[in-house]
């Protein structure tokens, strides 16, 4: 008894292995080279998360693109890459727009990771103030030039101020004019570059 028991087991663990290999493997390799079209019912347990995949890596490979084009060609592609991902992440965490983060970035250091201002002690990509965010973070001033850390404090940072580029700027008068008018343009930019994508793509 206990012999059937375990053989059925077995020829059950191996359909199910064999049903599994059909549906992630072998399926859609017929379909892709033998134009098989499979029925409704069945095509929607097919893996579509490669499709999936491949446009993320679409999606992070034009907003590296797009940082390089602002920069004009200043950064090496693994450095944007790099950036890309960052930027992505924290965004999604916080609920940003990244267009808008990489506007921000390139307003306040132009993507220069190692840019400090000494008169007023802000630090990094996103010229991060040590003394209002970084020393209560518990992050020496050091630390805020790293990117992975700068760029975090970013997005905090703008969501804290209500996603407001004027008072994240925590500028005044004409200076404070100048800087959204600069953002803003880049931000355009951006979003005209993403429209394209989209029209292309269509």
């Amino acid at each position: 008894m206990l012999h059937t028991v375990l053989e059925t087991a077995k020829l059950v663990l191996i359909i199910a292995i064999a049903a599994f290999f059909l549906l992630e493997y072998a399926a859609p390799i017929a379909q892709k080279s033998l134009s098989i079209e499979f029925p409704h019912r069945i095509r929607k347990f097919l893996p579509f998360t490669r499709t999936a995949h491949k446009s993320s890596v679409r999606e992070v490979w034009h907003l590296a693109s797009m940082i390089r084009l602002i920069t004009d060609d200043q950064l090496s592609e693994g450095k944007a890459l790099r950036y890309v991902g960052l930027i992505s992440q924290a965004s999604q965490k916080f609920g940003l727009n990244s267009l808008e983060i990489i506007a921000l970035i390139m307003a306040e250091s132009g993507f220069k990771e190692n840019v400090i201002n000494q008169e007023t002690g802000d630090y990094g990509l996103g010229q991060i103030n040590w003394g209002h965010w970084g020393k209560d973070y518990g992050y020496t001033p050091q630390q805020l030039l790293d990117p992975a850390i700068n760029i975090f404090l970013t997005c905090h940072v703008y969501k804290f101020f209500g996603e407001d580029f004027g008072k994240y700027h925590r500028g005044s008068g004409i200076q404070c004019r100048a800087y959204l008018v600069n953002v803003k343009s880049i931000l355009s930019t951006l979003n005209v570059f993403e429209e394209l994508k989209r029209k292309n793509i269509s």
